[in-house]
């Protein structure tokens, strides 16, 4: 965190809302921070090295709020896959496949390719199901990545190194999730935070535990939740909310079968919402819940998911996110035999799901999501060089016309982690063999694996998942004292 930079001569998106933008614009950092932002013929600094941003546009960091570092070696595997056929090759197939040096690599990679395409901040929902000594590789390549990232431990009660599925395995997640937490600072790159067994998949008593504990220590905490339209499976918000467990700051993920009543008991309890919109749409979790979270007060942010099934590119999200809504709000408008003669959402409103609305999200608008003077230096500048026509709106062709080869400079905390297009500090061409290599060591495992579902195994496998979440639910009011029958009181 070092060094006096001008970023000057492009098109500055501060999305504050108090600057706006400028177009021919200027941002001075230094040790890390943001110390001006203005026109470009107005901040002249000799002695700060200049970063040319010509034809280009100049934005906050991009952040990702739901990312599986540990997939990124499997990049494509499940491009064909709906929701329990994916689950079930990860859980009983491609995480026990992956080995303790696989895992640190992936975790790096996955920190690297959000680099790569402008994502300066990812929290990393972990799902290192086999051990400690996964859960601390994924953490350790997280780190060697340089990406600004939240290490979301993930619980469960499935075996955990030496400890037996069960109990032992879920406390021993917890005893190392605590003992992480104690060996991070504040000031830490990547900070390690908690996400939830996944709702429904132990009892509710060890879920309440959970929540408790990630308040107690403030850390962020997300879960996956009423991910799956037509099922009950994560779907235990009325749960949580009647035992006054709806905690401030909670990330809740996909949210595609909300009901009403649930997404106000959310935005009551000001939590949060993360979409993944490319993956809920493939995979069959429902509609992406961008309006209803408009509606309601809940400013929604974007996640790439998985690599395993798209392309670890926010940018494409974002163009995906907003073209599906403008497609669902042109069709409500069909359906009443008119023509649509306007368009609620813009290119500003998806920069902002992925950026500000990002930082909102992780807890951390006071220091990243706008280009504001006094926040840390998370900046991306995104190029027109590699065009042959020239931009007539710049911000709209940086947001739907770009992919990460676009993405000419990336800096974290006042250090460029991308510079003319390529990242710095990082021998790709290696890291690249050695991805391949750890793909290679994947597939090899693969083979002494239990073999890929079939359909019917799918869905049983669906349906079990239905009656183990009901009745580790149904856990929730075991020993409650019989307040009624409903129809009788009513």
């Amino acid at each position: 965190m070092s060094g006096k930079y001008l970023f000057t001569g492009g098109y500055v998106a501060t999305l504050d809302d108090t600057i706006g933008d400028i177009p021919n614009g200027a941002v001075l950092v230094e040790n890390g921070i943001i110390q001006a932002v203005g026109r470009a013929e107005d901040m002249k600094y000799p002695d700060a090295e200049v970063i040319d941003a010509t034809d280009g546009v100049v934005i906050p960091g991009m952040v990702d709020t739901h990312r599986h570092a540990s997939m990124s070696l499997t990049r494509g595997l499940g491009t064909d896959q709906s929701l329990f056929h994916f689950l079930s090759n990860t859980y009983l197939r491609w995480l026990p496949a992956t080995s303790v040096d696989d895992m640190e690599l992936s975790s790096m990679v996955g920190g690297l390719e959000a680099l790569n395409s402008g994502v300066t901040t990812i929290m990393d929902t972990c799902e290192t199901f086999n051990s400690g000594d996964h859960a601390e590789a994924e953490f350790n390549g997280l780190k060697r990545s340089g990406v600004r990232a939240f290490y979301c431990f993930a619980m469960g009660d499935d075996a955990y190194g030496r400890a037996s599925v069960g109990m032992e395995g879920w406390e021993a997640r917890l005893a190392h999730l605590q003992d992480m937490r104690s060996k991070t600072s504040p000031e830490d790159l990547v900070q390690v935070g908690m996400a939830l067994s996944q709702p429904g998949t132990v009892p509710f008593d060890l879920t309440k535990v959970e929540l408790k504990f990630a308040e107690q220590h403030g850390l962020l905490c997300c879960s996956h939740s009423c991910a799956v339209e037509n099922s009950i499976i994560t779907k235990d918000i009325e749960d949580r909310a009647n035992h006054g467990l709806m905690m401030p700051g909670h990330v809740y993920i996909h949210c595609t079968n909300l009901t009403k009543r649930e997404i106000e008991l959310i935005a009551e309890s000001k939590g949060k919402v993360s979409i993944a919109t490319e993956t809920e749409m493939q995979m069959g979790m429902g509609i992406p819940p961008i309006r209803a979270c408009i509606e309601h007060g809940i400013n929604p942010s974007l996640s790439i998911d998985t690599s395993s099934a798209v392309a670890p590119d926010l940018l494409g999200q974002m163009r995906l996110a907003l073209q599906m809504q403008r497609c669902l709000d042109n069709d409500a408008v069909h359906k009443t035999r008119q023509v649509p003669l306007d368009l609620e959402y813009g290119v500003r409103d998806a920069l902002i799901w992925g950026t500000r609305n990002g930082a909102e999200t992780v807890g951390m608008s006071d220091r990243i999501g706008t280009l504001t003077p006094g926040k840390e230096a998370d900046i991306v500048v995104i190029t027109s060089k590699h065009a042959i026509s020239a931009s007539a709106y710049p911000l709209g062709t940086a947001v739907l016309h770009s992919s990460p080869a676009d993405v000419d400079v990336v800096m974290v905390r006042g250090e460029i982690k991308k510079r003319d297009g390529g990242l710095v500090g990082q021998n790709i061409p290696e890291i690249r063999a050695k991805a391949k290599a750890g793909l290679q060591h994947i597939m090899k495992n693969l083979e002494d694996m239990r073999p890929e579902m079939k359909q019917e195994e799918i869905r049983q496998f669906l349906l079990g998942a239905e009656n183990v979440t009901r009745k580790n639910l149904a856990k929730a009011y075991f020993g409650e004292e019989e307040q009624g029958n409903w129809m009788r009181e009513g």
